[in-house]
């Protein structure tokens, strides 16, 4: 059984209205909130081999503190398309780039909430956070098939958790 986790960027700092919205880092609440995903998602055993990350900033960070907390070295892909995408973009790039058993792709909201959201067979899980989909929240879906048969409506929810409860 595959496995894709999905992961809304950590917290970004906005100190410098100045920096134009690709280059926004992350700031000091992120940087933990990303290093305490990381050894969640190894403390669940589901690091990924496989990662495909926005080239936003705060996206390439989140995965650099995210990667600390692993053992394994998965192969990364940068894709310019997940800056902003849409479910459908990004669900596009899965398609593309996805080969591994496990893997993680780091992008912003709207679109990773609602791909969250739309991916999924199963009800929406109890959790207060879920619809809004905060930074640093994170989704852990089984994957039916093969990479090139994902689609909405064919995975199953395996967890969630936000940065929130890991503190």
């Amino acid at each position: 059984m595959k496995r894709l986790i999905l992961m809304r960027h950590a917290k970004s700092s906005w100190s410098d209205s100045e920096v134009p919205d690709i280059e926004r880092t992350l700031g000091e609440r992120g940087r933990k909130a990303a290093g305490l995903l990381g050894k969640w998602l190894s403390d669940q055993n589901v690091s990924p081999d496989e990662v495909i990350v926005s080239s936003a900033t705060r996206c390439q960070e989140t995965w650099e503190l995210v990667s600390a907390g692993l053992s394994n070295a998965p192969e990364v892909t940068t894709s310019p398309d997940l800056y902003m995408a849409t479910p459908e973009k990004i669900l596009d790039v899965i398609h593309e780039h996805a080969k591994g058993d496990t893997v993680l792709v780091i992008a912003h909201m709207p679109g990773i909430g609602s791909l969250a959201r739309e991916l999924r067979v199963d009800p929406a899980p109890a959790h207060t956070a879920f619809d809004k989909y905060p930074t640093g929240g994170t989704t852990v879906l089984e994957v039916q098939g093969d990479w090139e048969t994902l689609g909405f409506g064919t995975t199953h929810l395996d967890r969630y958790v936000t940065p929130a409860e890991l503190t």
